[in-house]
């Protein structure tokens, strides 16, 4: 019997590039060219500048208190269709609404959704304004809730200090998008510069998952993801199986992932902020400078969990099992009481790119 074990610590992560459940195609401006926006209050959002000094503080206080570690700011806001961006009508009908965020010195950002339901056909975009990085198309395959009672919902990294949010409707769509952002998470740190933890940073004892110590756990690894917690911060965790082995996508994780104590299974179960990021390893056993390309899945609910033992159990909102690009695997496991002949420890130490833990 093979029996693995999954840390569930805290981790940082960036990507070089973030794929969420999309159409992954360019964003419609891209080739319709509309006009620029103009840096007025409406359409152009400029964010305070952090306090960086006093983050690192808090951040040290954190850490010390086993607080999961956070790579970004929350800026409280309210941008929705109504009060902020520009529409613009195109030769062909279509129309665009367009709003760009400014955050000073930012190496990221990220955008969590208050209210967030889209029209079929329609698609909504986040990109960086040099059109290097984007994430998108979301359609309405990505709609949780209904247009009479949105959820919340998150978009993911997209590199550079300012982005651009982009909504397309097509002529023929005529019922109104909720796009409201609660959040804007500006991103002050990358996990592989200065003493972040991270890509690169986990000790020797932590092998590449793809080299020939994890030859035998190459089904178990692809259980294995890193969860953005609420936005701004990082965990780690796995999928599970359960008796009626349905595919049900059940996620084991810790407590403490769940903002210490903001969510639970009875109170407050619904983690629309909570992020899941898949296949974060190098595909051989060397290191290297760049990092992986992921693939993620956004949303859960809390099914379970308990303080005093630090474990949680998830129900994943946006099922990995839809991805083709995601390959999954589903942890078991007895109740026998039989030690098993053999174990692994695959993980993300410090937010490094999967490892396996190997003992001699």
């Amino acid at each position: 019997m093979k029996k693995i074990i999954i840390f569930l610590i805290a981790c940082m992560l960036f990507v070089s590039t973030i794929a969420q459940i999309s159409t992954r195609e360019h964003p419609a401006s891209f080739s319709y060219k509309p006009q620029p926006l103009t840096k007025n209050n409406t359409c152009y959002k400029i964010l305070p500048k952090l306090n960086l000094k006093q983050i690192n503080e808090e951040d040290i206080v954190d850490e010390e208190n086993g607080r999961p570690p956070r790579f970004g700011f929350k800026h409280k806001v309210n941008f929705n269709m109504h009060n902020s961006g520009k529409w613009t009508t195109l030769a062909s009908g279509d129309k665009i609404w367009r709003l760009s965020i400014l955050c000073p010195d930012a190496l990221s950002i990220n955008l969590l959704y208050d209210k967030f339901w889209l029209p079929e056909d329609s698609k909504l975009f986040v990109y960086n304004t040099n059109k290097e990085h984007y994430i998108g198309a979301f359609t309405s395959k990505n709609n949780t809730g209904t247009k009479e009672n949105p959820t919340g919902f998150a978009t993911g990294l997209v590199y550079g200090k300012e982005i651009v949010v982009e909504y397309f409707q097509p002529k023929e769509v005529v019922e109104q998008a909720i796009i409201s952002i609660d959040y804007v998470v500006h991103g002050y740190r990358y996990i592989n510069v200065g003493t972040s933890k991270g890509f690169g940073d986990s000790n020797n004892c932590n092998i590449n998952i793809n080299c020939p110590e994890g030859n035998n756990w190459q089904n178990e690894k692809n259980a294995v993801a890193l969860i953005l917690v609420n936005g701004d911060r990082i965990c780690t965790g796995s999928l599970i199986n359960n008796t009626a082995q349905d595919y049900t996508p059940y996620f084991l994780t810790a407590e403490h992932c769940l903002c210490n104590g903001d969510y639970d299974a009875e109170s407050n179960p619904n983690l629309y902020y909570h992020s899941f990021y898949w296949h974060y390893e190098h595909p051989g056993c060397s290191n290297s400078s760049t990092e992986p390309l992921t693939n993620s899945t956004v949303g859960a609910t809390v099914v379970a969990n308990y303080w005093e033992s630090d474990f949680a159990l998830l129900e994943l909102t946006e099922d990995p099992f839809n991805d083709p690009n995601i390959t999954l695997y589903y942890l078991g496991w007895d109740k026998s009481g039989n030690s098993g002949t053999s174990a692994a420890c695959i993980h993300h130490p410090k937010g490094d790119v999967k490892k396996n833990k190997f003992r001699k």
